[in-house]
């Protein structure tokens, strides 16, 4: 029964509401149910937790509208789209359109994206901030490419550490603009970055920030360049910046390469700490701090430099690949 998805769950759920007003237990609702749809229409935990939401105010038996993207997948021009693939050549494979299509959103993107910012213009570039959210380990192991060395005939290789999956990590949020560093947030142990925690806690330190240093525009107009996870793409997230006047720049789904904090700031951070151990959150804060205040002012805008000649590439590259379907 768990996981099964019944025809008139709403009648049930309204047969469930009208028995807890009347002050019926979980147990007397369940038998009755069964008497009356059968055994396996409900589950007793469905039950007890609709009964619940009718005794803390819940008058609604449909299902809470959810926040988040929505479903474009089987939009009308994505059918169009794999059915003229497949017309093309009937020996593609799903993988082949799925990469195709992936490919081809991100070609679309980056035009539009392009078409905005042409070319890199510190001036036009000081609205910008961007960021993501990343795993800071306390003990970050060499990266591979720091393991190399030469060796003669019979000699041996030097023991390397690695890190178990168990290890010790704290979640950071971490935005930066062409001025440098903005926000660098731990999130707090045992937290995860929900749509209601990037608004509350990120964004608003963020919107802080912006207000310190343009105390009249403060957030207002300021251009957000940040991915397409759940928490970014939340409705309370995008009603928040809404309500704020920022405005989200696209980024193309699965593009880590397009990303300025996957392809700049975060494999810096990480090359920094490599080979060393933090015993403690606060020493491990530090060391972040450090790195990512250390970075030069011109480092910050040559990693938007990097994004536009990115985009660029991405487009030059895509069109070959779509040319040689």
């Amino acid at each position: 029964m768990v996981g099964k998805r019944v025809e008139n769950i709403e009648e049930i759920r309204a047969y469930i509401k009208v028995r807890t007003k009347l002050g019926n237990s979980v147990k007397q609702i369940f038998t009755e149910l069964g008497e009356v749809y059968g055994s396996d229409k409900v589950s007793y935990e469905t039950v007890r937790r609709w009964r619940q939401k009718f005794l803390t105010g819940t008058e609604s038996v449909k299902d809470a509208a959810k926040s988040g993207r929505p479903v474009t997948v089987s939009g009308k021009t994505n059918v169009s789209k794999v059915k003229e693939i497949i017309e093309n050549d009937g020996r593609y494979t799903i993988r082949d359109i799925a990469k195709a299509m992936t490919k081809k959103g991100t070609n679309t993107t980056a035009k539009r994206l392009l078409k905005m910012f042409p070319n890199f213009n510190q001036r036009q570039f000081e609205n910008i901030v961007t960021g993501d959210e990343t795993w800071v380990h306390y003990f970050e192991p060499v990266r591979k490419v720091g393991n190399k060395l030469w060796l003669t005939k019979h000699g041996r290789r030097p023991v390397v550490a690695k890190r178990t999956m168990s290890t010790k990590k704290v979640l950071y949020c971490i935005f930066f603009s062409c001025d440098g560093l903005a926000v660098q947030i731990p999130v707090p142990k045992g937290k995860s970055v929900t749509g209601q925690y990037y608004r509350d806690v990120v964004l608003k330190k963020l919107k802080k920030y912006y207000q310190k240093r343009r105390p009249v525009s403060g957030f207002r107009h300021v251009r957000l360049l940040h991915d397409n996870a759940p928490s970014h793409t939340s409705e309370l997230v995008k009603q928040f910046l809404k309500s704020e006047k920022v405005t989200v720049l696209p980024h193309p789904p699965y593009s880590p390469d397009l990303a300025p904090c996957d392809f700049f700031l975060f494999p810096k951070l990480k090359k920094f700490l490599s080979g060393r151990r933090y015993k403690s959150r606060q020493v491990l804060g530090s060391a972040v701090s450090q790195c990512l205040r250390g970075i030069p002012k011109s480092a910050y805008r040559d990693a938007f430099q990097k994004w536009i000649q990115r985009l660029k590439l991405c487009i030059s590259n895509h069109g070959e690949y779509f040319e040689g379907m």
